[in-house]
């Protein structure tokens, strides 16, 4: 029913639905054989990344934390890679995977404002339907702001050398940047 979205795969029928779980089905079986092949910790944690992930999708039926979801999700990845490489999961990695969490999760938001509209007339929840778009959109701010500190904190409890504070000062430049382009008023940009 949504405009933006009703040329993609499964919505226009290039996909049926049964081509769709055969390739879901296909996909978790690789992920498993892949899961296999990596530190035993991870035989266990598999169910932690797929069911959210499984979830995310229908949660804008429910509540406007789904970019959250959608950020928690997404921010297990850097831990993931941490306990498959080396089988424990330090505070750095916990940092990185909360400043990914963070940073997806603002995003979400930004990407929810282009289906204000359709989300309203639907019943569907996000963050810019039921707060409204200044107060979703000052999360945003906050979100990245801290996915910044999280960044430099990560980088306190490693040795990442000058290359990474480079990286972080850039992105501490460029998720502002990208921010000052959405405006309540405005969202052409």
């Amino acid at each position: 029913r949504n405009p933006r979205t009703a040329s993609r795969e499964l919505p226009s029928g290039l996909l049926s639905r049964a081509q769709v779980v055969v390739f879901a089905l296909a996909s978790l079986v690789v992920f498993l054989i892949a899961v296999w092949q990596l530190d035993p910790v991870t035989h266990w944690l598999w169910p932690f990344v797929v069911v959210p992930m499984v979830i995310y999708p229908y949660l804008k039926r429910v509540t406007p934390l789904c970019h959250l979801w959608l950020g928690l999700v997404d921010g297990l990845a850097p831990i993931g890679a941490w306990a498959a490489l080396t089988g424990h999961v330090p505070l750095a990695a916990w940092l990185l995977g909360g400043a990914v969490a963070l940073w997806i999760a603002g995003f979400d938001v930004i990407y929810a404002t282009f289906d204000l509209e359709i989300d309203r007339a639907q019943g569907l929840h996000s963050l810019p339907v039921d707060l409204g778009l200044a107060p979703a959109l000052t999360l945003v701010r906050v979100a990245h702001a801290a996915t910044v500190c999280l960044l430099v904190a990560a980088g306190l409890n490693l040795p990442p050398g000058p290359l990474y504070y480079i990286g972080v000062a850039i992105v501490g430049q460029l998720l502002p940047y990208q921010n000052s382009n959405v405006h309540p008023d405005g969202l052409s940009r």
